[in-house]
């Protein structure tokens, strides 16, 4: 006997292994630098080392001036310090192993800054200059907190403050200037470059926002796909329920049980073992010849003697197996609720017929009877046995539909289709 919990924890490990497949199929495989923020981040990591590099070509025709100012061997010295961990930097965007090093290497480039900076004092030689370039050093401090503030805004403040302050000490002390000049330097390289470090403190705010977004909806996406499974899981169940434990307890009911009523009971049983034991046959392909012997025993489990009828349209090999398990199983189940629909309510002297028409790819299963029919949209919504068995469960199977025509006095046909190529 299957029991609440074991069906409620079935139920539970189908929701979790149907909602990771279905996310599965809709979701792109995620790789190294594939997420918004790591794309984010190398476009604006190569945004602010082609600065550097714009930079030093800027400064290439002015690295020795004012001429006699400052140590023969410090241009290529400062100007190494200066832009050497930007090159790197920009090298690292282009290969997966080496963009682990960014983050150091963006640091390394501030601290190059300040060492360059730092070593002008030693390569000075006391004299000043009324020139307006005191060195080709002060036209970017502020590049070293952009590349900073692509991973941590604090820290690129505090880059900014430094080399702020370095560039306006360089400018008063090449000049020969009073404290004024250093404030008014120093504060109006910090006023100019703020706005580009918040901005792109933002732009990697958008890049963690969008990722955030993603990993919610592929949540939402996993959540709803277990839904799904378990609504469907449970409208199997109900289906199951209504076509034959309810239909087996009632026949048993009768004074006059009929001869099939073991027969109906034992397929009830198997069909709830089935579903409690949940065997995987999602992949499982029946033949032609398997398809037509588990209609016929679902028919005649219900009327020993209808005729079911087979059409070979394209004249296939029977014994090849063409048709998944799966919807078999919903055409079947759907025909036994059709035929002990057409038994209960066609009337005793209706006559029931059914043909299967198989083709390559699909199968149509007719179910008709010339019993007394009735209004279709009379039928109300809450009865199980069209809505749950019948209707829901092929438009729930992939590929699967359902028609059915009735009216009174001309009988009822249902048609179930299962199509591969929908």
């Amino acid at each position: 006997m299957v029991t609440d919990d074991k069906r409620d924890r079935r139920l539970s490990r189908r929701d979790r292994r149907d909602g990771e497949m279905t996310v599965a199929a809709v979701r792109p495989p995620v790789s190294v630098g594939s997420t918004e923020t790591d794309r984010l981040l190398t476009m604006m990591t190569r945004f602010v080392a082609a600065g550097f590099a714009v930079y030093f070509l800027i400064a290439l025709p002015v690295l020795d001036e004012p001429a006699g100012m400052v140590a023969s061997w410090f241009p290529a010295v400062a100007a190494f310090l200066a832009f050497g961990p930007a090159v790197l930097v920009l090298a690292s965007t282009w290969r997966a192993r080496a963009a682990r090093l960014i983050p150091v290497l963006v640091y390394l480039s501030a601290v190059g800054y300040l060492a360059a900076c730092g070593l002008w004092y030693l390569a000075w030689n006391g004299e000043s200059t009324s020139a307006e370039q005191v060195s080709w050093l002060i036209n970017f401090a502020g590049l070293p907190a952009l590349a900073v503030a692509l991973h941590r805004l604090r820290d690129a403040l505090v880059v900014l403050v430094l080399c702020s302050a370095l560039r306006a000490a360089l400018i008063v002390s090449g000049r020969g200037a009073g404290p004024e000049v250093f404030a008014q330097e120093a504060l109006w390289s910090i006023v100019f470059t703020i706005p580009f470090v918040v901005a792109i403190r933002m732009v990697m705010r958008i890049g963690r926002l969008l990722d955030q977004t993603r990993a919610e909806a592929i949540q939402v996406a996993a959540e709803a796909a277990g839904a799904a499974a378990r609504n469907s899981e449970r409208s199997r169940f109900d289906a199951l329920i209504h076509d034959q434990v309810i239909a087996t307890l009632l026949a048993a009911n009768d004074r006059h049980p009929d001869h099939r009523l073991a027969e109906q009971a034992r397929s009830a049983l198997h069909e709830l073992a089935v579903i409690a034991d949940g065997p995987d046959s999602a992949h499982e392909v029946l033949s032609i010849a398997e398809t037509v012997a588990r209609l016929r025993t679902m028919a005649t489990s219900i009327e020993a003697d209808v005729p079911l009828g087979v059409v070979n349209k394209d004249g296939l090999d029977e014994a090849a197996a063409r048709y998944p398990e799966y919807a078999i199983r919903a055409i079947a189940e759907a025909m036994g609720e059709a035929m002990r629909n057409s038994v209960m309510h066609a009337g005793p002297e209706a006559e029931r017929a059914a043909l299967v028409e198989v083709e390559a790819e699909s199968i149509l299963l007719t179910v008709a009877d010339n019993g007394v029919g009735f209004e279709v949209a009379d039928v109300p919504p809450e009865r199980l046995g069209i809505e749950v068995s019948i209707r829901a469960r092929l438009e729930d199977t992939p590929g699967g539909s359902v028609a059915l025509s009735s009216a009174p006095g001309r009988g009822t046909t249902v048609r179930l289709r299962w199509d591969g190529r929908s």
